[in-house]
């Protein structure tokens, strides 16, 4: 097995310059401290009402889990966290007011059930009335999460039940729903919910000593959660089988300056696929794809990650591994480690992902990636006319780890196998792990005796 493809070093990625953010770092930590953001002071408003005679219009309705068009056109998975985004035409009020709503849903021709919206938007002639650029914007649709039963397999119709100023008068629309021109008659989205396999990963962090002096490094917690999460919430699965292990890294000897040698992800891969080649041997699922994560001791010590690689057979095999660390050098990244998009990075490698090639200067396309549809390595195509095609990132969050829900626009956000910055999952990228998933796990099931 050969590895030579070697990722992601600070030093030649080409970032677009941004303002540096001043980091105060305890005396007893080589970490810089994550930036904290107060939390933003609390507006309490009255609600204000529509004006009678009113008659919203409803400009699209974009079911959401990790990245979608107006369309719908990326596959929804079973049982992953579900976001209903509808969009109302606030200058279809001819009066500022705040409004909420409620969605109605049901599976097959079985009951309504009904659905807070977890927000409310602001409407009137004065806000801002471009569909493309509140589509940017997590606050600018009326939100909705499904429950379990809504996103279990199979086919799902939404329609919009209410639209009204809290605490007010309901206000009729058009669009989704009850029609305000043709009283009884009723439109619904139906949309299909597919299963997908389970992601299967263990984590294994690696020890080493440090390049200054005998203390042990070894990755935090907080790289392995950030890491599984953002794994839950990108790829094209409901469930990741995670586990997670700390072993001493052999042969793993920072240079007293510079880091570790070039080579130095290959001898942890090696270790990586022995450590695999046990487990599985003695039960471990073979589907389980295996990532180590080295500390990169606050930028004395980085390692550029990579996976493995059989040129021969021009296969990416299920072992792979990173630096990990508070990002200091990715100054978009404002999450207290990087080890989560480099990470996802290196692991759809081995789920036989490729560089598309950007920035050019800095990534060289992979030869038999033949089929990258997105100019400029971002989320979408921008140059397409029909905005309602183009696809917006959107991240759930995960409150556990303090992340909010947002939107992700694509003219922004890059794919995970570019080198540039603010990198998310793309429609291309999430469909073909799927069809890899898919593929695994059809191929390498443990056979039943």
């Amino acid at each position: 097995m050969a590895d030579e493809h070697r990722d992601l070093d600070p030093r030649d990625r080409g970032m677009a310059p941004e303002p540096a953010v001043e980091r105060a770092a305890p005396p007893c930590c080589p970490y810089a401290a994550p930036q904290i953001r107060p939390a933003p002071a609390v507006e309490l408003r009255a609600a204000a009402g529509a004006a009678p005679g009113d008659i919203a219009i409803i400009e699209g309705v974009e079911i959401a889990q990790v990245v979608q068009s107006l369309d719908n056109d990326v596959p929804l998975i079973a049982g992953k966290t579900t976001i209903v985004r509808i969009y109302v035409d606030p200058q279809s009020f001819t009066a500022p007011a705040i409004v909420t709503g409620e969605i109605a849903w049901r599976r097959g021709t079985g009951g309504w059930s009904f659905l807070p919206a977890m927000n409310r938007v602001d409407v009137g002639p004065a806000v801002a009335s471009d569909l493309h650029d509140r589509r940017h914007d997590a606050a600018a649709s009326l939100n909705f999460k499904l429950p379990a039963d809504a996103v279990r397999e199979g086919d799902l119709s939404i329609r919009l039940n209410r639209l009204m100023v809290p605490g007010g008068a309901d206000v009729p629309f058009d669009g989704l729903g009850p029609t305000a021109d043709l009283p009884g008659v009723e439109t619904a989205l139906t949309v299909s919910f597919r299963g997908a396999p389970v992601l299967r990963i263990r984590a294994v962090g690696l020890r080493y000593h440090s390049v200054r002096d005998a203390t042990v490094i070894t990755p935090d917690a907080t790289h392995f959660a950030h890491l599984r999460s953002f794994l839950v919430r990108t790829y094209p699965t409901a469930e990741v089988e995670w586990s997670q292990i700390v072993v001493d890294g052999d042969n793993l000897v920072p240079q007293v300056a510079g880091g570790f040698p070039a080579f130095q992800s290959n001898l942890v891969n090696a270790q990586l696929l022995a450590i695999r080649a046990r487990e599985v041997a003695s039960g471990r699922d073979p589907r389980t794809h295996y990532y180590g994560l080295v500390d990169f001791e606050g930028g004395s010590s980085f390692m550029r990650g990579a996976a493995i690689y059989d040129e021969m057979t021009e296969v990416f095999g299920p072992v792979a591994c990173g630096p990990c660390g508070v990002p200091s050098f990715w100054v978009w990244d404002t999450d207290p480690t990087f080890a989560d998009w480099y990470g996802c990075h290196e692991l759809s490698h081995t789920f036989q992902r490729r560089h598309p090639g950007f920035p050019p200067a800095n990534q060289p396309p992979d030869p038999l990636e033949k089929t990258w549809p997105y100019p400029g390595g971002f989320i979408t195509d921008n140059s397409v006319a029909e905005q309602r095609k183009h696809h917006v990132g959107f991240d759930v969050g995960d409150p556990d780890l303090g992340l909010p829900m947002a939107a992700l626009p694509g003219s922004v956000w890059h794919d995970v196998m570019t080198y540039a910055d603010r990198q998310w999952m793309s429609a291309y990228t999430f469909n073909a792990i799927l069809d890899q998933l898919l593929h695994e796990d059809a191929v390498l099931a443990p056979q039943i005796s």
